[in-house]
């Protein structure tokens, strides 16, 4: 048995309208009432739901016939219903059988008409000749195929060597951390392809059925940036290293920068600002500046200096600052200890010790290793801390905060401290303006020197009030910048804090009065909470 879908047919007979139900065949699909229901409605007939089911019912799978209505009788011709896709790309016809004596259809006669629609693109006439061989009723037969669009693929830059800066220090088998061998450094020979381009598929166009176009997505096309010290090869595909050196990635632009080599950084050198890299094999000796676009590596100590980097800090034996010494890092900062110092780092703060410090940094801080500790001085993470030990048997002033951005609220404490100086400008400028003003409405002649003096306290007057105003504004523009509604920022210590710490996770602060071991500090509401580690 073949498969065919369920089909109905008119029956004008002299009485009045019949309709015949032909149930479907083997795995054809059953009737669909709407489908009856509008090609009756469209002749003018109506036929009640419950009427269908009953008659379906009581042939129990044999074709059935019943009266529709006494209308006037009228011969049905053969017919079909053309239907579009949205996308335009798609035309299926359904046909409908003629009565016993209705016209039945010929191939030209849909041809004309998919013509008058101006159907135009992907006809199927095999399609059409397969109802004319064989009549399925019912069924959809898609006649007309448009071409689907290709879509293209936005080219694309591989970087053929490491772009990810926040290679962690290794711990060691006995507790230490490993701070000689960290490879944050991606060496280059003269000659390697340090990125390679994969050039954007501009896909193809499609037609609809009705033979228009339909436009692929415009596609992304990638070109190399870069700095010195690098070429395109001919074709285009291949960003090439002219020296050997270290390559990195800023903001999306290739650097190859060879690296400058230095045992120490004392009177025989003097201060060093450099474009690249910098590595000191001995030591950077107090009162002196090294500062460099790209990564400083240090095998030796660093004492009271000021080192800046446009990446990573490496100190392998550690920073005593003593109380005048700063890193400040555009990436990471990673060192043995870090001793009476101030450090800046846009990426992580990585150590065995850190005592009566100030640290700043928009990423964590950890403190790993035989001693791990935090001691004294403020350590201000926007992520989180994490320690062995916080704080010290001695009560040491020891001052954790995590969950805002320090560089944010340091600004906002410079703000705050500008207005307020600016408010006392102004609180000293008005009772001196306010006296000479009444003077002249009493009507007293002021001196030449006098009224100077009233210009200029106006002019200054009105300066410090658009002043004022301005860092009023600014200031409400940073206070938004604070997120202190909820945060996920903890504070991690797998020893023990000591009493004297003061932990605050986003503005909320607690005071430790007694020791805290293996303790978990975490924000839950108004409150900083201790949790187990």
């Amino acid at each position: 048995m073949g498969e065919r879908n369920a089909y109905f047919r008119l029956l004008a007979k002299e009485d009045g309208n019949y309709l015949e139900l032909i149930p479907p065949e083997g795995n054809g699909k059953a009737l669909a009432f709407g489908e009856l229901q509008d090609y009756l409605m469209k002749r003018g007939h109506f036929v009640d739901k419950l009427v269908i089911a009953k008659a379906i019912h009581d042939a129990n799978g044999d074709r059935c016939e019943f009266k529709l209505d006494n209308k006037k009788v009228q011969e049905e011709a053969e017919s079909y219903n053309l239907m579009i896709s949205e996308d335009k790309l798609t035309c299926i016809a359904r046909f409908y059988p003629p009565s016993l004596r209705g016209a039945e259809l010929s191939k030209d006669e849909i041809v004309k008409d998919l013509k008058f629609k101006k159907i135009c693109f992907g006809i199927h006439n095999d399609v059409i000749d397969d109802f004319f061989k064989d009549k399925k009723y019912c069924t959809d037969y898609v006649i007309a195929e448009g071409k689907p669009v290709r879509e293209g693929a936005d080219g694309r830059i591989d970087y053929l060597f490491n772009t990810n800066p926040n290679t962690r220090p290794k711990l060691n088998d006995d507790g230490t951390v490993d701070f000689f061998n960290l490879q944050m450094i991606s060496p280059c020979k003269a000659g390697d392809v340090v990125a390679s381009l994969t050039k954007a598929d501009p896909g193809e166009k499609g037609v609809d059925i009705f033979g228009g176009y339909i436009e692929p997505r415009k596609v992304e096309e990638p070109q190399f940036r870069h700095g010195n010290n690098l070429k395109i090869s001919e074709d285009g595909l291949s960003l090439i290293s002219e020296i050997s050196g270290n390559v990195s990635l800023y903001d999306d632009k290739v650097f190859v920068s060879n690296i400058f080599e230095i045992n120490d950084v004392d009177t025989s050198i003097g201060n060093i600002e450099y474009e690249g890299d910098v590595h000191v094999s001995g030591n950077i000796n107090a009162g002196f500046s090294v500062k460099a676009s790209g990564n400083i590596e240090v095998k030796g100590v660093v004492e009271g200096a000021y080192v800046e980097a446009g990446g990573d800090i490496i100190i392998a034996r550690g920073m005593n600052g003593m109380g005048k010494g700063r890193l400040k890092a555009g990436r990471n900062v990673v060192s043995k200890f870090i001793e009476n110092a101030k450090v800046e780092a846009h990426g992580y703060v990585h150590s065995e010790a850190i005592l009566n410090s100030e640290i700043l940094s928009k990423d964590n801080v950890v403190v790993t290793g035989k001693k791990g500790f935090i001691t004294g001085g403020k350590v201000h993470a926007l992520k989180n801390v994490e320690a062995k030990i916080i704080g010290s048997s001695m009560g040491a002033e020891t001052d954790i905060q995590v969950g805002a951005d320090p560089t944010v609220k340091l600004k906002i404490a410079s703000m705050e401290n500008e207005i307020k100086a600016n408010n006392k400008k102004l609180d000293q400028i008005k009772p001196i303006l306010a006296t000479l003003t009444l003077r002249m409405k009493k009507g007293d002649k002021l001196t030449p020197d006098q009224l100077r003096n009233l210009r200029q306290l106006s002019d200054e007057y009105k300066v410090l009030n658009d002043t004022i105003d301005k860092e009023m504004n600014e200031y409400d523009e940073f206070l938004a910048k604070m997120d202190i509604s909820e945060s996920e920022s903890v504070v991690l210590v797998s020893d023990q804090a000591f009493p004297g710490t003061r932990i605050t996770i986003s503005e909320v602060s607690m005071q430790l009065k007694s020791p805290a071991q293996r303790a978990r500090f975490v924000k839950e509401g108004a409150d900083v909470r201790i949790k187990a580690y």
